[in-house]
């Protein structure tokens, strides 16, 4: 137990330091929301270290103090983070003040206890824990698991606006999150004491060497989203106008034949900038653009599936034909997008 308990301790200071990073880098609101809950991790495990260990006999007056506020406060920054990333959030709105209501009930319903002179208070906590504390707890746990519900099914909806390495991103932060909230039920309930709290902590910690893993393998990651987005100036208008060409591009050109063909192609063929591209796909068609390919690709090979012309090209011929470089990745986009295989595809005609 003395050994997690130094690791802890030590990712105390590596919560302070990634979070400072992040704060200093830009003062965007998506780096001020991640830094936030990365620094309140770490002063929520040093909380922990403090009521787990004798210290909190000899300032019995810090007892308490802070430990459900800012573990109320994790749920509504992963939240509004995913916001940021995903709907280009730039700053908070009035409905936000919302996220801060558990907050408040908890000081209407507990604040005569942490009020009390802090010998006072460590002795009633202790003597009356079933009766009012562990209510709190129960509470926080609930609280934790529907905004790990919530976001979960935030980012499910909107998974297709996202970027492969953004959806990867978003992905880690969210099941960082409710892993932490499924342990955290389970220890309320369950737990004999402080100190089985410990390896819930350590799951924190993850969160914390995860993301600034992520960050330091991918320096120009929040940097390359504020160029993108946050910085165009790009209308909803001009969307529209690239929305429509694009589907022309498509429709009439069927550009996405070219097995080599990417965004970067398309955005020449446009006469468009690349970001101003990308930004109409996560903002206006609402899917991502392999997705929105390979989902055009698919129609053109279902039809040569269907016409005796191709009836004697094999399965890898029609996915050249549709477009595709290889057969494995046909095989993958057909199957997510119609639901059975090519081959299964052709003999039902038949």
């Amino acid at each position: 137990m003395e050994i997690v308990r130094y690791i802890l301790f030590a990712q105390v200071f590596v919560a302070f330091f990634v979070a400072g990073g992040l704060f200093f880098k830009s003062r965007q609101l998506r780096n001020i929301t991640l830094s936030l809950l990365i620094a309140l991790v770490g002063f929520h495990i040093l909380l922990f270290l403090f009521g787990s260990g004798e210290l909190v006999n000899l300032h019995p007056e810090f007892k308490s103090w802070f430990y459900y506020e800012i573990a109320f406060l994790f749920g509504p920054l992963v939240f509004i983070h995913l916001q940021c990333l995903i709907l280009n959030k730039k700053k908070l709105q009035t409905l936000d003040i919302l996220h801060g209501i558990p907050i408040i009930v908890f000081w209407i319903g507990y604040g005569d206890v942490l009020l009390m002179e802090g010998h006072l208070r460590a002795q009633y906590i202790d003597e009356n824990f079933l009766t009012r504390t562990m209510f709190w707890n129960y509470l926080l746990a609930l609280q934790m698991m529907v905004y790990a519900i919530g976001c979960s099914v935030f980012l499910y909806l909107n998974r297709r606006v996202l970027s492969a390495q953004r959806l990867q991103y978003a992905m880690f932060l969210v099941v960082a999150y409710v892993c932490s909230s499924i342990l955290i039920s389970y220890l309320t309930h369950y737990a004999d004491s402080w100190r089985d709290f410990a390896w819930y902590y350590v799951i924190l910690t993850f969160l914390i060497f995860g993301v600034g893993y992520f960050l330091v393998k991918n320096p120009d990651f929040l940097l390359q989203i504020k160029t993108k987005y946050f910085a165009s100036n790009l209308s909803q208008k001009d969307m529209l106008r690239i929305q429509s060409k694009i589907e022309k591009a498509f429709k009439d050109d069927q550009v996405f034949l070219d097995g080599s063909f990417s965004i970067s192609a398309l955005s020449d063929f446009l006469n468009e900038k690349q970001h101003h591209v990308s930004q109409t796909f996560s903002v206006i068609i609402l899917e991502n653009f392999n997705d929105y390919v390979n989902k055009h690709r698919i129609e053109i090979a279902k039809k040569h599936l269907h016409d005796s012309k191709y009836s004697n090209y094999k399965i890898e011929a029609i996915a050249l034909e549709s477009g595709f470089n290889n057969k494995v990745t046909f095989y993958k986009a057909f199957t997510k997008f119609v639901g059975q295989t090519p081959s299964k595809y052709r003999k039902l005609k038949k």
